[in-house]
Parts: structure tokens; sequence; C-alpha cells
């Protein structure tokens, strides 16, 4: 549009004139600076096992989702971002729909692309470790409850939940959501004696924490944790509202009460787009190293 600037100011008073100047100015500078910004992760074209809209995407989508454009600003568009990653038009456009499609840019015509203004309004939930700080994320998370059942206890779980014989277990399988959207996928075990007693619709009122303190005076005091990568598959993948493939943090937990008995033996997947894990690290001052330490 700027470069046929003599022919669209035709017509035009002085005032209109400046104004138009500094519009085309102002975009071409914005749009320069986001490709400068985008341009530190190369696409692999000789890459074939993987499509180059879906490599643009994951680009893109790391930029948005770390806090490099800020909701509200001009996205680069699809010529721009085509020359800036060599690629055709074609495959700028698929992978815009997919940004378009999971609520991260919106396009607006005549004025172009913008990194969607609900990305401030969405805090992902952080976990110190703390049992309070389970309980908080229950709370401000909404749940879907897939299935609740009595199973025969895998042998995992048997050794996690310290079962001495064969017995049935309590299996609950939930999707925890962020204002609708999905972004956990949970299975919760519960030993025997503790989920024979608790109610289905108990799940859909309050944590399972709470309920476990609430509803049977069971304190949870701490839990061992382990945390690693994985990818979804075809079940998780439809009902998180992912592609199958997508990276997830894979986080299994076991809960134990004050007396040191396990409660619960928890198995979550998080959405690696809208879940982080915090650690907060203090320095020990010892002769031998002076290694970090968790606080």
């Amino acid at each position: 549009m700027c470069s046929s600037w003599k022919r669209g100011l035709l017509g035009l008073d002085k005032s209109k004139v400046i104004r138009y100047i500094k519009y085309c100015i102002f975009k071409s500078t914005n749009i320069n600076l986001s490709i400068g910004a985008l341009m530190d992760h190369g696409i692999n074209h000789s890459n074939k096992a993987i499509p180059l809209y879906y490599q643009l995407e994951t680009i893109l989508r790391k930029k948005i989702v770390a806090g490099e454009f800020t909701p509200g600003d001009l996205f680069p568009g699809e010529e721009a971002l085509a020359t800036a990653y060599g690629v055709s038009r074609v495959t700028v456009r698929q992978a815009l729909y997919c940004l378009e499609k999971d609520g991260l840019i919106s396009r607006k015509r005549g004025k172009g692309t913008f990194v969607s203004e609900k990305l401030g309004s969405v805090a992902p939930p952080k976990l110190t470790g703390f049992i309070e700080d389970l309980i908080s994320m229950g709370i401000r998370t909404s749940v879907k409850v897939i299935d609740i059942c009595m199973v025969e206890a895998p042998e995992i779980i048997k050794e996690r939940l310290r079962l001495t014989e064969m017995r049935q277990v309590l299996r609950v399988e939930k999707v925890r959501l962020i204002e609708g959207s999905p972004f956990s996928h949970v299975l919760n075990y519960l030993p025997p004696d503790i989920g024979q007693k608790i109610k289905p619709d108990d799940f859909a009122l309050k944590p399972l924490l709470m309920i476990l303190e609430e509803n049977f005076g069971i304190r949870p005091a701490q839990a061992i944790q382990t945390i690693e990568a994985t990818i979804a598959d075809s079940l998780v993948a439809s009902l998180l509202e992912i592609r199958v493939g997508d990276p997830l943090l894979k986080v299994e937990r076991v809960v134990f009460d004050v007396n040191e008995k396990p409660v619960e033996y928890v198995s979550s997947l998080y959405r690696a787009d809208k879940y982080f894990y915090t650690v907060k690290l203090k320095r020990r001052k010892l002769k031998s190293s002076g290694a970090w330490g968790t606080v």
C-alpha cells in the first residue's frame, strides 16, 4: 500500500498526507522490528518429516507465549512472514490459521493481524511444591469429570499407595480448564478405604485435597513429585484440544497425610503453552561447594 503512495495521495489535503505518511512509517517499522525479533529461530527446510507450516506455527507460538509480543501488538502479515522465512504464503496462511484458532492472534479485515488481547488476562498456574499451592490451583480453575470408577490397582499404583494385596482403587479421570480452555489431563487414584467414601458429585464442587481434609479429616501434609517431558497421544490430544505429538509436561505425585500414609496418587499432563513450574532456590554456602538448593 505504501509503495503506491503517489496514487493514494491524489486529492488529499496536506494534513491527511502527513497522517498517511506517518502511518506508513509506523507500519513498516513495526513489521521490520517484529520480523527481527522472530528471526532468531529459523525453519529447517531439509526436514521433510515436519511440515513447514507446523514449524512456522511452533516458532510464532513460542514467541507469543513467551511474551515477546504484547497483547494488542500488530503482528507481521502473510507477505512479511513468507519473505522472512522463505516459505509460501499458503504455508504462512496455514500457520496463522492455527494460531488464530487457538486464540493467540486475531485478524481484522483492512487493519492487519494482532496479538490477542486475552493473552494478558490469563496467567498460567504456578506450582511451587507446597500443598497450599495445589489447593489454590484447584480453586482458580474449573474441572470436567470424564470418568469415575473402581478398578484393579495397576502394579505401579499398588507400589505408590503401599497396597499389600490385590485391591480395587478409585480412579478419577478429569480435564482441568482455565476460562473454559483445557490445560491439563488428570488421573487420580485413591486407596479403597478413601475412594469408597467419596461421592462422584464432590469432584465437581471442590479440589480433591479439600475433599480429603474437609469431608474426611485427612490432612495432606507432604508429597513426592516427579516431572518429565512427554508428548500427546490421540486420546489426550482430543481432550486438551491440541495435536497428536504436541509437547506436554508430565507431573506424577504421591500425597501423604500427617502420619506419612499415602492418600492419593495423581498423574497430570499439562499443555506446555499453558503451564510452567517455578522453584525458588537459595545458595548454600558450604566449604566444599556453593551449590543451589531448593527453599
